[in-house]
């Protein structure tokens, strides 16, 4: 008897997808009416939607259909409403198509950027990589 190949592993929801995801970390924040605000790390992101995971269990169960507000750098607010749920882990269908390149985007720190997409400055170790590079 001949193996054949294993073509299980793709599902049909995966066929059904009508855009590329994005696998990269990203931090943000989600607005739930119900229960709300809390950070989250974006683990894919696509032009529909995206899948999220939290630091922790939610205290209460997330609910499909539930409606959040994810806050995006480079992008703003996007309303959605949570698509599936799997633990600290959820997806995010969005309510309108996104431009996801536009989050990979580098930020230039300002007034109006949120402290959790601003980079963290360790000011010995910046001084320390420029004046290695002095000598070159």
């Amino acid at each position: 008897m001949q193996p054949t190949p294993d073509n299980t592993t793709e599902t049909a929801e995966s066929h059904e997808r009508a855009s590329e995801r994005l696998n990269f970390f990203l931090g943000t924040n989600l607005s739930f009416k119900e229960r709300g605000s809390m950070s989250a790390r974006v683990r894919n992101l696509s032009g529909g939607g995206m899948m999220v995971e939290l630091a922790q269990e939610p205290v209460a169960e997330l609910v499909r259909g539930e409606r959040v507000i994810a806050e995006l750098r480079n992008i703003g607010p996007v309303n959605g409403e949570v698509a599936w749920v799997g633990g600290r882990r959820f997806g995010i269908k969005f309510d309108r198509e996104i431009d996801p390149e536009a989050a990979r985007k580098p930020i230039v720190p300002g007034e109006g950027t949120p402290d959790y997409v601003k980079p963290v400055l360790v000011p010995s170790r910046s001084l320390k990589y420029v004046e290695s590079l002095k000598g070159r």
